[in-house]
């Protein structure tokens, strides 16, 4: 049986007496996938940093004792001289010694993400793809309980042929991580996520995504014309 690991109560975000986000609540089960999901300047990013209190926020938002958090966020500037590469930054993380041998930087999720090969290579010079791999494991490493991604990139190849979507299925179903993840790729969402808030700066509806991704719901969220094409294939659970 699931357990809560996240209860956020009337939850609002405003900025020069405009709410970017307003009076959403929601519950989380712990090894949960939960999208969010809108149209552009619904609040999802907002929404995000609220419940990992990195925004003034009204309302309260209840983590579990003692929950780890890694965060990725959708968007974060390299300078072209910051001189650490991807085995140094993780070796910081590690709180290990930089005399330590280059082998060590190895960290088992780089591995797992497909980007061991980078751990040489300056965190400047990579690539977008390489650096959301990077950024990704990094979240990862040390162990955490739940893992928050704003839009990752489902075309991101992270090693034979699995996308990024397909490593948040094995995080939920073989680490049992719960995965809060915003998206726009409605298609994705209905075969990953357990659960699918909807928000437009208010929540429209959580549930299930054969519930929830209506013909209603996506026209009060996209217009007349929103489409989506489901899985046949996507996972059940009971």
């Amino acid at each position: 049986m699931n357990d809560i690991i996240l209860t956020a109560e009337h939850i609002t975000v405003a900025r020069s007496s405009v709410d970017l986000v307003h009076d959403v609540s929601i519950t989380v089960n712990r090894g949960e996938v939960v999208a969010i999901v809108g149209p552009n300047g619904a609040g999802k990013t907002t929404l995000m940093k609220a419940l990992l209190d990195l925004t003034p926020t009204q309302g309260k938002v209840t983590w579990a004792p003692q929950v780890r958090i890694g965060y990725v966020p959708q968007k974060i500037s390299i300078s072209a001289s910051f001189p650490l590469t991807v085995g140094e930054l993780f070796l910081l993380k590690s709180k290990k010694s930089f005399w330590f041998s280059r082998a060590d930087a190895s960290d088992e999720w780089l591995c797992r993400v497909g980007a061991d090969h980078l751990s040489h290579k300056k965190i400047s010079q990579l690539s977008g793809g390489e650096l959301q791999r990077v950024l990704i494991a990094y979240a990862l490493q040390g162990g955490v309980d739940v893992l928050c991604l704003d839009e990752p990139s489902a075309g991101i190849d992270i090693g034979g042929g699995q996308t990024v979507y397909g490593l948040l299925s094995e995080l939920r179903s073989v680490h049992h991580i719960t995965v809060l993840l915003i998206s726009h790729d409605l298609d994705v969402v209905f075969k990953y996520a357990d659960q699918v808030l909807c928000i437009d700066q208010r929540m429209i509806c959580m549930g299930k995504p054969a519930s929830v991704l209506t013909a209603e719901t996506l026209e009060r969220m996209y217009g007349a014309h929103a489409t989506l094409y489901p899985h046949h294939n996507h996972h059940d659970h009971a």
